[in-house]
């Protein structure tokens, strides 16, 4: 095992960056690479997710949170200091494909033997008493492929419920939901983590990863523009998302790649929307358009 050096970046685009480049390029014909990460305080979404459906409008109108989605598939997640995120790259085998454990047996049996009495349910996530601790999910491109999940060691899970709360309005698309599951630290439980770093390197060391890949300067830039090209993108972030519909103060707005593709008012108003048709819907890009209109701040609560 392999363990890749990400200079210690809790950017949560480098750190989607670095697997999607691994899955590229990485040689995996005689060694498994492992990737471990802590984010910054963010918001992941699966690949084939609605950010409007799984993240709490209250967040989306937040422009310092990072709002990322991976290349994988499955749920929305929370990430913060508090979580260690793992990255399990190996070459593509046909029976890997969907088996978690075969990823996952080697952190269960070193959480085990920490004294954490953990397990895998159906959905593949790994429970402590029953909350879900590590929840994960998978990507392929036949020449590679990844195996990821988290682990919340002293996450703050009032941050987590507060960021994927659902809404209290109407939204309606056919795109991928997540599924909700209690959830705990693993922080106190044992006593050889005092800290997220015991447990990083706790894993390091259960999990053989003897030897270091440091990228050269070519890989950095390469995963870096990848970082900024697609991964912070809106044409990724929010343009992915399948088509939804919003039904929320009055008006039912379709939204489609990210941009309203039409606004309908519920009951008769004497405000004129067509000029948010076109627009990127985000709550800043409709007050924008709004430009100088009267209750524009007001306006735009109703639409987003």
């Amino acid at each position: 095992m392999i363990l890749v050096n990400n200079r210690g970046n809790h950017n949560p685009y480098i750190n989607l960056a670095i697997e999607e480049y691994l899955i590229r390029n990485a040689d995996c014909s005689s060694n498994d690479y492992l990737l471990l990460y802590v984010n910054e305080p963010c918001i992941v979404l699966g690949k084939n997710q609605s950010i409007y459906r799984e993240v709490n409008f209250n967040y989306l109108r937040n422009p310092h949170v990072h709002l990322c989605r991976r290349i994988s598939g499955g749920g929305t997640v929370y990430h913060d200091l508090g979580n260690l995120s793992f990255c399990f790259i190996s070459k593509f085998e046909n029976h890997k494909v969907n088996n978690y454990r075969h990823f996952n047996n080697p952190v269960l049996d070193a959480l085990i033997k920490a004294g954490i009495g953990v397990e895998m349910d159906e959905r593949n996530n790994i429970l402590y008493n029953g909350k879900k601790i590590s929840g994960n999910a998978q990507f392929t491109n036949r020449k590679n492929m990844i195996s990821h999940g988290t682990l919340l060691y002293n996450a703050d899970l009032d941050q987590l419920r507060a960021g994927i709360k659902q809404n209290e309005f109407s939204i309606e698309t056919k795109a991928v939901a997540s599924v909700k599951s209690p959830v705990a630290n693993m922080q106190g439980i044992s006593p050889l983590f005092k800290s997220i770093d015991d447990l990083r390197a706790y894993l390091v060391a259960e999990l053989n990863a003897v030897e270091v890949l440091d990228f050269a300067a070519a890989e950095w830039h390469e995963i870096e523009t990848l970082a900024k090209d697609k991964f912070e993108s809106y044409e990724w972030v929010y343009g992915r998302s399948p088509k939804t519909t919003v039904t929320k103060g009055g008006f039912m707005i379709e939204v489609e790649n990210g941009i309203i593709t039409a606004i309908i008012a519920q009951v008769p108003n004497k405000i004129e929307l067509d000029s948010l048709v076109g627009q990127k819907y985000t709550y800043t890009d409709i007050k924008k358009a709004l430009g100088n209109m009267p209750n524009a701040s007001e306006i735009a609560e109703f639409i987003f």
